[in-house]
């Protein structure tokens, strides 16, 4: 086979592999992460919130997707704006895309909810690296040694309605329909094409004993050219500083969380999703951990001075 068809046949096929777990990363902990699917959460938390994620998917699995995401959002303006920024490494095989991206969100204030319109642009870099490509057929044609890059601007916008107890989210990540165009100097040359990723996010919180808070988070996502996701994920607060949950992914894994707020202001929680697909007997499961820390600016019980919290206020999830 030719260096061409080769490399072709390589990031086609892992491409079409990444497809079924969507381009852009996933989370089991996404009610922590929805500001960076969808702009119009950021600033939601109504303080300063900093994340920091590790999820190591498909245990076992050569080539499986591990993910490193640090995570930050704020308020602004007295509470109108949010401004946030995240930085992610995701890796897939020998494809690897690194991507940092700023957001912004507008939040219009009513007595007992707030609605929000969000922007956000992300600049990426998608590298393929041929020493960790395994070929069928041997060719010394190909330089399994070499690695090549590309570099991608794109945008990202979304709307919320939301309040302490319910939010309903419409975001759209790669707005723009651009390409990573790799090997462009060689004879050889693949694209990727970035696709639009649509996220409907919805949840609602409740309790029956003041200890408790059942918080509720369904997550519809869908890439154009492959069916619809769904994911739904429950989780308990007791007394806001011990988490427990469960979490469901259509056609992918089922799984288990648990989490602690310590020192007030920092919160770990740790999730094992097991799988359900087709690929279970091929892997020991996927582990994913995540370190927060909130700071309070101002002093005030809603984070900011001159924020005022909701007039029906009920929680105060972290």
């Amino acid at each position: 086979m030719t260096m061409n068809r080769i490399l072709f046949c390589l990031v086609a096929s892992l491409f079409s592999f990444a497809l079924q777990a969507q381009q852009l990363p996933d989370f089991t902990q996404y009610p922590a992460h929805l500001f960076v699917v969808n702009p119009a959460y950021t600033g939601t938390k109504g303080h300063l919130d900093a994340r920091i994620n590790y999820r190591r998917q498909w245990v076992g699995f050569d080539g499986a997707p591990t993910t490193q995401t640090i995570a930050v959002h704020s308020r602004l303006w007295k509470g109108r704006i949010g401004v946030g920024g995240v930085m992610y490494k995701d890796a897939t095989g020998p494809i690897q895309r690194f991507n940092y991206g700023f957001t912004a969100a507008y939040h219009l204030r009513f007595p007992d909810v707030e609605f929000s319109a969000g922007i956000g642009y992300n600049r990426a870099k998608t590298t393929f690296n041929t020493a960790n490509a395994t070929t069928h057929y041997a060719d010394a044609a190909v330089p399994l040694a070499s690695s090549n890059f590309d570099k991608n601007n794109n945008v990202s916008a979304g709307i919320l309605l939301y309040n302490d107890r319910f939010h309903f989210g419409l975001g759209v990540m790669q707005v723009v329909n651009n390409r990573a165009e790799l090997f462009v100097q060689d004879t050889t040359q693949a694209n990727i094409p970035w696709v639009n990723h649509y996220y409907f996010s919805t949840g609602y919180n409740f309790h029956g004993h003041p200890d408790y808070v059942w918080e509720n988070n369904i997550l519809f996502s869908y890439v154009v050219g492959l069916p619809m996701t769904i994911n739904y994920n429950l989780r308990v607060h007791y007394k806001e500083k011990i988490t427990a949950g469960v979490a469901w992914r259509m056609r992918d894994a089922v799984a288990l969380q648990a989490g602690l707020v310590f020192l007030d202001n920092f919160q770990a929680i740790y999730s094992y999703d097991i799988g359900i697909s087709r690929l279970r007997k091929g892997h020991s499961g996927t582990h994913e951990l995540m370190l927060a820390y909130r700071l309070n600016i101002g002093g005030t019980k809603g984070g900011y001075k001159g924020f005022q919290d909701f007039q029906r206020q009920r929680y105060h999830l972290f």
